[in-house]
């Protein structure tokens, strides 16, 4: 990360731009992820950083395609992963939030397409539940890390959506729009 600090720093500098600053860091912190997603040898890291990858690349394109990014920022923002090539997911992007919701329907992720559809709180849900069907697997597999990181995960997936409930309840959301954006539960 000390590379992209320094990278960070001289946009800052030279723009004073901190979405600029922003996209260094966060790249960064995706590539590393992904780095780590090919290298470790336990399976459970392998597939939940990978995951995680493609989830953020696909919430990068979604803001993109909203906001009216071009291709090179999208291409820029997006880090490889191996669920997709992120060339063809910049290119959607910027073609437009109905564009980018084909590129997804074709492409492994027709949930995601189908959440966005229906609402950014599905959309989030989505993203979120995406995670925790990553780590389902991980129940039967007692003689590895796994179901330890799977608890660690699942556990903080809980607390997020109890804050949600929380939230939603005190600010007086229906109990539909609650349901909405309630996450799955690992157990």
């Amino acid at each position: 990360m000390r590379a992209a600090a320094k990278k960070a720093y001289g946009i800052m500098l030279e723009t004073k731009d901190g979405q600029l600053c922003d996209v260094a860091v966060d790249r960064a912190c995706l590539d590393a992820m992904e780095h780590v997603s090919r290298t470790k040898k336990h399976e459970i890291i392998r597939d939940y950083e990978e995951s995680t990858v493609a989830v953020t690349d696909i919430k990068i394109a979604v803001r993109g395609a909203a906001t009216g990014k071009s291709q090179n920022f999208l291409k820029e923002a997006l880090a490889p992963c191996r669920s997709f090539d992120v060339g063809a997911l910049a290119l959607s992007a910027a073609g437009g939030p109905e564009v980018l919701r084909d590129f997804l329907s074709t492409h492994e992720f027709p949930e995601a397409a189908e959440a966005l559809r229906t609402s950014p709180s599905a959309f989030e849900r989505w993203c979120d539940n995406r995670v925790i069907e990553t780590i389902r697997p991980q129940k039967t597999n007692p003689f590895s890390l796994g179901p330890v990181v799977a608890y660690y995960l699942a556990r903080e997936n809980e607390i997020k959506t109890v804050r949600i409930i929380l939230t939603a309840k005190a600010n007086g959301f229906t109990e539909e729009a609650i349901r909405e954006r309630t996450r799955e539960m690992y157990v």
